[in-house]
């Protein structure tokens, strides 16, 4: 089901399943797979790829050009994995040729309110992350880790295992 107002791409990969709210954008190169749910106002651009059964609440943005003064518009990509729930007003942006050119979240992953994931990072399964969490450029999360609110992980930090 897509809401009237959803803008959608053409272009853009769509299960017959997944739900698209009242004003979602969603760009040329996303896909979302089987069950996954837009709420609504969320925007998902890029080459980004959303996993089944996953669902993004309002005011999210995702896959977004990364804020690195590098980045000049190369091709990189944003996978959130089957499961995860993204909560309101978080970002999570695309990542950068100088690291992966990936950012990467892992299955059954729960990010609260207002949690920024910044370009290149890795999230395993099963990660929480609390609300107002601020993850820099190429942080990693191991499997099953809890991030406390309020916390700022800085670039290149590594948190658990994995």
């Amino acid at each position: 089901m897509i809401h009237p107002t959803a803008l959608i791409e053409a272009g853009a990969t769509i299960a017959p399943d997944a739900k698209i709210g009242p004003f979602c954008t969603v760009g040329r190169d996303v896909v979302l797979d089987a069950g996954v749910e837009l709420v609504s106002h969320v925007a998902i651009s890029g080459r980004t790829r959303v996993g089944a059964g996953a669902k993004i609440f309002p005011f999210c943005t995702i896959g977004l050009e990364p804020q690195d003064l590098k980045y000049k518009g190369e091709e990189t990509e944003t996978v959130i994995g089957p499961r995860t729930q993204i909560r309101e007003h978080a970002s999570i942006h695309r990542g950068t040729l100088t690291g992966s050119g990936i950012t990467r979240i892992g299955a059954d992953c729960l990010l609260m309110a207002t949690v920024h994931v910044a370009h290149d990072c890795v999230l395993g399964d099963g990660v929480i992350i609390s609300n107002n969490v601020a993850l820099g450029g190429h942080v990693e999360i191991g499997d099953r880790a809890v991030i406390g609110g309020n916390a700022a992980l800085l670039q290149f930090t590594r948190v658990g295992t994995g």
